[in-house]
């Protein structure tokens, strides 16, 4: 899942964490406690109040030692869901983006966030996409806090992320001999349609009408090369509706017909 929490109660005093493939956040509930947490080269001491919270990014390992009580929440969070909501919120490269980890802080934002999907998930019965916002929101507020996201490396509202752009290219190869569209590339890249056609022009040079075009007269031409098959079985193979179009527009980026094209090999 990309993002789950689960509920601690009245378990050992001291833990070893072991490094985890998740982001995650701990909510720290049942009263004031210390906390001290060594690993990662340091050892940090953290008098908290209910309702703080600390964040450990993936990949760190620590152990935790409690005087006080025993209760705590952790929401765990995807890599690949931190890098989607600095992308879609923030607007920012997501490569340039680092997750800090901090001990016992405090914010009421963060604080009603966090109750608020705890008592939703024990009062039974939830609404998925109900919690779905909530853990949207909650990451959201942690990034801007706890990460360099309002910093780093802005996208452009007109640039297509590197990721965005190679779902793109690979949906169009792989459908280069189907009826697609600019929404259905769209659709693939993960955005609007009326954002991604200014941002793939952007990005390319090229519109993304211009740019499948120009594949698929590509993919025409070696076909007439290589291949001594009929023309309206290529124009078929590579996207074209027809013949009298496939010639017609071959002939308007190549200069010549197809069959002219095909007797120059």
């Amino acid at each position: 899942m990309p993002a789950s929490v689960r509920r601690w109660r009245g378990i050992a005093p001291n833990i070893d964490q072991v490094a985890l493939d998740q982001h995650y956040v701990s909510i720290h509930l049942g009263g004031a406690k210390r906390l001290l947490r060594r690993g990662e080269g340091q050892t940090a001491i953290c008098d908290v109040k209910s309702g703080a919270y600390s964040v450990v990014p993936a990949g760190a390992a620590f152990r935790w030692e409690t005087a006080g009580p025993i209760n705590f929440a952790h929401f765990y969070f995807d890599p690949k869901l931190v890098d989607h909501v600095v992308t879609s919120a923030f607007d920012r490269d997501p490569s340039y983006v680092q997750l800090q980890e901090t001990l016992g802080d405090a914010d009421p934002l963060v604080r009603s966030l966090a109750l608020g999907l705890i008592e939703e998930l024990e009062a039974g019965d939830p609404q998925h996409a109900y919690l779905e916002d909530m853990l949207h929101l909650l990451l959201c507020r942690v990034l801007r806090l706890h990460s360099n996201a309002r910093r780093s490396a802005r996208l452009g509202r007109h640039v297509l992320a590197p990721f965005r752009l190679r779902r793109s290219l690979d949906f169009i190869e792989a459908q280069l001999g189907s009826q697609i569209g600019v929404g259905d590339i769209a659709a693939a890249s993960g955005i609007s349609r009326f954002h991604f056609s200014r941002a793939f022009r952007q990005t390319t040079g090229n519109s993304p009408y211009a740019y499948l075009l120009g594949r698929r007269i590509a993919a025409a031409k070696i076909l007439l090369i290589h291949s001594d098959r009929p023309l309206s079985e290529i124009a078929a193979q590579c996207g074209f509706t027809s013949l009298s179009q496939f010639s017609r527009m071959f002939k308007r980026e190549i200069s010549i017909c197809p069959s002219s094209f095909r007797a120059r090999r």
